[in-house]
């Protein structure tokens, strides 16, 4: 059995790795949702010269040099937006495989079945299912390249890694504003990690570290609020971030934020009890076989309760993985997004095994469990999605999780070799909400084999999306287009922001966000910018269902009813256009 497995295993890498690439591949094709609109439609603002803070107010704003950078390459070779999305989905594989082959050298020490799987790992979790450039996948690569300078500062002490662990923060805050609460953890890890040396030059060693890691920080935020301040004043900057967060998604009392906490853990403990009744009777029942094969058991036959526990997490890793893989086979509709308490859950476990055997596994310890508990307080406290949906950020930290364990039972071969293959189901199941399932709005349930059609016009050109979603956006496309094909100013109400590419670039919104409330925040923007009152107004029936009731009710409604000749609106099946 042992050498049976031992010669398969190079199979199975392959074909995981085989099953990655398609699923890569279907990942830049396949789908579209709401959020990538937004994430191509806020950045592409700063292309067509929109200001920070000033003229844009969006609460994921300080993302959007990476992508701007990229657009305004895209815009300058193509002169237009056609192709856009599928140009962005290329870019961000390219980029994830090189941050994946990054990750392959981190992990230098591990042998290279164990350290190819883990990459693919890496590659095939997404923290929002989709491949877009937005601010989840740059806090993904920050982390890493946190992740990897600390690693540096264990091996050589050198100062200027550092700095480049503040460089990286900084790049991982910009990216994710909430990321500022690991600012003191990672210095601590800076701190923590020196060689042996007299006292003296241990205390100066520390300040050094802790100011060349600042100095990082520093530099980077420095150049950041130069260039904001040079558009505005510093009394505007200041009053306009809170008008930021009063797009209604994002704006929460404390009392409602603690509220909201309590039900979503609340649910997230129900899943775990539902899910670990289960896995705890399994473990038990083949615990007692496993006694005869695994190396390690003491004499009597007793399991100690670490060993125990890993059992129940290969279970649980193994039950909750197979669910997934086999969900459509058994009938269960599923999403990419169904089932993360899964990640959460295999987290936590090993988040006690490392706290456990702390002093033994040191680097770990810190720089990745302590390093992504506090980065995922950091995501619950400035997202407004819960802890269950949130856990496919986790991406590293179930990699330390899987290190963690594999260090663990590395000297027990079976052991290990029963580890990787769980790894292998585990990676397998990735592959499915990456490849099969496909993110749609909503998180609903959608796989890769319904029905798409390919867009042959705008900027989701190329990409295949649902009939009923692909007749939309044609239209749509063609009838914004031709609005604003006189270089007027649109205002697109809707949620899905990709719209706004099909004026040409000319549209202006206080936000793009995929979750719109259209609210005080709105009519204040215009009252502070009249500059920038639109020239037409397009309002899409799937996001605003009762315009007359919106135009009446509703406080950008009534705005628009004031300012703009609404009794002679024109409509098409999709969207009502009005004009002044």
């Amino acid at each position: 059995m042992q050498k049976q497995l031992k010669k398969y295993e190079k199979y199975i890498l392959l074909l995981l790795l085989l099953l990655s690439a398609v699923a890569a591949i279907s990942k830049i094709w396949v789908g579209f949702d709401i959020d990538e609109g937004y994430a191509i439609s806020m950045p592409q603002r700063l292309v067509n010269g929109d200001h920070l803070f000033r003229d844009m107010w969006e609460v994921h704003q300080t993302s959007s040099f990476l992508p701007a950078l990229f657009l305004w390459v895209f815009e300058k070779i193509t002169g237009g937006m056609e192709c856009v999305a599928l140009y962005l989905r290329i870019v961000t594989t390219i980029i994830h495989l090189l941050m994946t082959g990054l990750l392959f050298q981190m992990l230098s020490k591990l042998d290279r079945r164990w350290r190819f799987l883990l990459c693919l790992v890496y590659f095939n979790f997404l923290p929002k299912w989709m491949i877009s450039l937005d601010f989840s996948m740059q806090q993904i690569w920050g982390i890493t390249f946190v992740i990897y300078f600390l690693g540096r500062i264990w091996k050589t002490n050198r100062l200027r890694d550092c700095f480049g662990v503040g460089l990286a923060l900084a790049f991982t805050v910009l990216a994710y504003p909430g990321m500022v609460v690991l600012y003191p953890v990672v210095l601590l890890c800076c701190v923590l990690m020196h060689q042996p040396m007299h006292d003296e030059r241990k205390v100066k060693d520390k300040i050094n570290k802790c100011l060349m890691m600042t100095l990082g920080c520093a530099l980077p935020a420095l150049f950041f609020f130069v260039y904001v301040l040079s558009h505005m004043s510093l009394t505007e900057l200041l009053t306009n971030i809170p008008l930021v967060f009063m797009d209604g998604t994002h704006q929460f009392t404390a009392q409602t934020k603690l509220l909201a906490y309590g039900r979503q853990w609340g649910n997230v403990c129900k899943q775990m009890v539902v899910l670990a009744v289960p896995i705890i009777m399994i473990s038990f029942v083949i615990i007692a076989p496993l006694k005869r094969v695994v190396s390690g058991i003491r004499e009597d036959g007793k399991i100690t309760c670490t060993q125990l526990f890993i059992v129940f997490l290969l279970v649980w890793t193994l039950e909750t993985s197979l669910l997934v893989i086999l969900a459509n086979v058994v009938g269960i509709q599923m999403g990419p997004f169904h089932f993360q308490v899964r990640y959460l859950g295999f987290f936590m476990g090993t988040c006690v095994l490392a706290f456990l055997y702390r002093k033994k596994h040191t680097f770990l310890f810190w720089n990745v469990f302590v390093l992504h508990v506090v980065a995922f307080a950091g995501i619950l406290l400035f997202s407004n999605v819960g802890p269950d949906a949130s856990s496919s950020y986790l991406v590293l930290g179930v990699i330390g999780g899987f290190v963690l364990l594999h260090k663990m039972l590395r000297e027990r071969e079976q052991m290990d070799r029963l580890l990787w293959l769980t790894c292998a189901v585990f990676v397998l199941s990735l592959i499915f909400c990456k490849g099969f399932y496909v993110r749609i709005t909503e998180y609903g349930p959608s796989d890769i084999l319904e029905h798409r059609e390919q867009m042959t016009v705008g900027p989701l050109k190329g990409i295949y999306l649902l009939p009923e979603d692909h007749v939309r956006c044609a239209s749509d496309y063609k009838t914004i287009a031709h609005l604003t094909q006189n270089g007027e100013k649109l205002l697109f109400l809707g949620t899905e922001g990709i719209e706004n590419l099909a004026s040409g670039g000319g549209y202006v919104s206080p936000s793009t966000i995929s979750t719109p409330a259209f609210n005080e925040q709105w009519t204040l923007y215009f009252t502070m910018y009249p500059e920038k009152i639109p020239d037409v107004i397009v309002i899409a029936k799937n996001t605003v269902d009762d315009v007359e009731k919106f135009l009446t009710k509703n406080p950008f409604g009534i705005w628009i009813s004031e300012k703009y000749d609404t009794m002679h609106m024109d409509e098409t099946e999709f969207l009502c256009i009005i004009r002044k």
